[in-house]
């Protein structure tokens, strides 16, 4: 097969050279461009490369229709680093005799944090978007590749830069409701939350040369494959899809399914908090802080 011709590490020698892609090229043809280093992209990745490439290969019962293409976008984002002052109990009981953590009051560090990369859009038409709240993408997470593979899939020129030091949320670990930004400079457009406060500023710019690990396999191939194999996603994408049946019909024993995931979620945060504790215990005695006092 003309498969076992290709160099298998010829990726591995170029993962930080620039990529472009071809007008009009799909996300079937990309994963079928990419079939010959399956395991590359299994490890690089960590996701089952070659069960998503079986899955892209099996005809769709029902392609997707609501969405134009695949978009490929860099974004930065500045945030402040968060800390909190540790207490002596991080629970607190709540009416319906709920546990709820809370880390401790929001102290000032002053510094930021910047966070960067590249990430994938399912971008809508704009005829659908108003079925979608007017949002410009949806995600695909649950939707098996073979549905959307014949979208094409593009790389963005401009990027974006969001500022959340504009968030209010960000005053406590910053010492100042000041955001690094200014709301009403002609190039930064403010947001605003659904619950009316201060969101953050976004400023558009131009995105830097895409190379083929950034985009490719961290934007792209990563992403896919990040919440769900094939198999569980199907399982999920059926478990959910019963749910919703159940509470559009209205049937009965809802309300104890709810009181059964209350207590399956209650259980699975005392274990995490056990957890918690038993590293806090562990940390004290080799005098590593888990949190800045």
């Amino acid at each position: 097969m003309w498969e076992d011709a290709v160099d298998p590490n010829a990726f591995l020698k170029t993962l930080h050279n620039y990529v472009f892609f071809e007008d009009g090229l799909t996300v079937g043809e990309l994963m079928e461009n990419l079939a010959p280093w399956a395991g590359t992209m299994a490890g690089a990745a960590s996701m089952d490369f070659s069960a998503f490439l079986a899955e892209v290969r099996h005809e769709p019962t029902a392609l997707q229709e609501e969405v134009s293409h695949i978009a490929l976008r860099y974004r930065i984002c500045i945030r402040p680093v968060p800390a909190f002052k540790k207490q002596d109990e991080p629970l607190s009981k709540t009416k319906d005799e709920r546990y709820v953590f809370a880390p401790g009051q929001p102290i000032r560090t002053g510094r930021l944090t910047i966070d960067e990369g590249w990430d994938s859009y399912a971008v809508l038409k704009p005829e659908h978007r108003h079925h979608y709240d007017g949002s410009e993408s949806i995600s695909l997470n649950v939707s098996p590749m073979n549905e959307w593979k014949h979208l094409p899939i593009l790389i963005d020129e401009a990027g974006v830069l969001y500022d959340e030091t504009a968030l209010a949320s960000s005053a406590a670990y910053l010492g100042t409701r000041k955001a690094l930004t200014r709301k009403d400079h002609p190039n930064v457009a403010a947001k605003t939350l659904p619950n009316g406060r201060r969101g953050m500023h976004e400023i558009s710019i131009d995105a830097p040369c895409p190379t083929f690990f950034d985009v490719i396999i961290l934007g792209f191939i990563w992403e896919v494959g990040f919440h769900y194999s094939p198999v569980k996603r199907t399982r999920f994408r059926k478990e959910l899809l019963e749910q919703v049946a159940r509470l559009d019909a209205g049937g009965a024993g809802i309300e104890e399914e709810k009181k059964e995931l209350s207590r399956m979620n209650q259980a699975r945060f005392e274990a995490g908090l056990a957890m918690i504790k038993r590293l806090e215990a562990s940390a004290s005695r080799l005098g590593l802080p888990l949190m800045e006092n």
